[in-house]
């Protein structure tokens, strides 16, 4: 059992890593090339990309649970209309979504907090960001699916590809040709074409293609990959969201400096957090099939290493974290100020990165297996908390009220991560399927 489940995480947790790193290469290459006020654009604009990354991989993982749910209940039909399904969703979504961005990402941007010289440099990044929408949309959500197949190793080399032409082209688009901020959006674009083409491949394989039928949009079938899909859009979507009030608060009590110095804290929280989630996720399809099985037995052991390797990883990264907080702002070339304030929020930053490892792997665990109510309080209360705790904390404390927020939150979110999980029921019988 452990190496069919290792055979899940490890490649789950490749995967999520190489999202992150899609991201960070961006802000080192764009730190070194514009320094703060090219940080500052991509952090004030990332907000808006993450929402393309959080739709496909919402939409992407909801319909990976449906299909493990009725495949363990042994309703084959429904898990593959939940999964034909999950394509009409990544199309008609990824249209709306691009569509939106285009005619309002400038106004939204304001609404941010570009203002100024800021404006036009976080515009060009989203107006370039845009040109690959869809195709963004569609990688995010196809990776899941594949990875639920048990194709972790093939979902994990698709995105690797991705994330290496990522790299290469960020360094000679920002740095050799001086493109900076549309260098740094067209990298990540091309880097996951080639994800989708990959990923296309795979389904183009003859065991693997979904039927025409199942791909014509079934309500009840939505209708529960939406259910679902709600909690893993907001755990990819919540640091975007997290961001805009840290964004807003930091300008208003620090100016730019702060914005600088949150976006390299979030960069590197953000690397933590996805590693864990992938540890979460990677472990969604054996714990999927177990709750539908019923098969209690498994379930347990499975959630035990899952969130032993969450917290492992949680508490080593925090170690790390401190131990190379003084030679972080020189890698991303932050200006003294930004540098002086990386330094001094950095040990309760560390905190956060602990925590994840109790509350991320968590909001996994509870939508895997079907908890969705649970998975959603998480979620949605830590958006919530976030917007009490960003706004009240600095009339009390300024700056250091931001800088203390997010550390607040997980705490709260910690506490209520153990009672749910005190509070559990037993795994539900095989006899029925999960989509009425």
């Amino acid at each position: 059992m452990k190496k069919k489940y290792m055979g899940y995480i490890f490649p789950s947790m490749l995967s999520f890593l190489l999202t992150g790193i899609y991201s960070i290469v961006d802000g080192i290459f764009v730190g070194r090339a514009m320094g703060d006020p090219g940080l500052a654009a991509i952090n004030i604009a990332w907000p808006l990309v993450a929402l393309i990354i959080s739709l496909g991989t919402g939409i992407g993982m909801g319909a990976s649970v449906m299909v493990s749910l009725n495949n363990g209940a042994g309703d084959t039909k429904k898990a593959a209309k939940a999964e034909g399904n999950a394509f009409f969703l990544l199309f008609t979504g990824s249209l709306l979504l691009t569509l939106i961005l285009f005619l309002f990402g400038r106004p939204l941007l304001w609404l941010l907090g570009a203002r100024d010289g800021l404006l036009p440099l976080a515009y060009t990044y989203l107006q370039f960001i845009l040109l690959g929408g869809i195709v963004q949309i569609f990688a995010s959500g196809m990776v899941p699916l594949m990875r639920n197949r048990g194709a972790s190793f093939y979902a994990m080399c698709a995105m690797a590809l991705g994330c290496i032409s990522n790299i290469f082209l960020d360094y000679l688009f920002v740095m050799i040709l001086d493109l900076r901020l549309m260098g740094a959006a067209l990298a990540t674009v091309l880097g996951q074409v080639l994800t989708l083409i990959l990923s296309i491949i795979f389904y183009a394989r003859k065991k693997n293609r979904i039927a025409f039928a199942d791909m014509q949009p079934d309500r009840k079938t939505i209708l529960s990959i939406l259910k679902v899909a709600l909690s893993p859009f907001g755990l990819t979507y919540l640091p975007s969201v997290t961001i805009i009030f840290m964004n807003l608060q930091a300008l208003k009590y620090g100016g730019e400096e702060a914005v600088s110095a949150y976006a390299v804290l979030a960069y590197i929280i953000s690397f933590m957090e996805l590693l864990v989630q992938g540890i979460g996720d990677g472990s969604q399809p054996l714990l999927s099939l177990s709750k539908g099985r019923g098969d209690e037995k498994s379930l347990k052991l499975y959630t035990a290493w899952t969130f032993s390797l969450g917290i492992g990883f949680g508490l080593i990264g925090a170690f790390i974290f401190v131990l190379v907080r003084n030679v972080l702002p020189v890698f991303y070339g932050t200006s003294p100020e930004a540098a002086a304030y990386i330094v001094y929020a950095a040990p309760a930053f560390a905190l956060v990165m602990a925590l994840y490892g109790l509350t991320k792997p968590a909001v996994s665990y509870f939508y895997a297996t079907h908890r969705v109510v649970r998975s959603s309080l998480l979620v949605y209360g830590e958006i919530a908390l976030t917007a009490l705790f960003i706004f009240v904390l600095p009339l009390f404390i300024g700056l250091d009220g931001v800088w203390y927020t997010i550390p607040s939150v997980q705490v709260v979110l910690g506490i209520f991560c153990i009672f749910f999980l005190k509070k559990q029921r037993p795994a539900r019988s095989a006899s029925s399927s999960y989509v009425k």
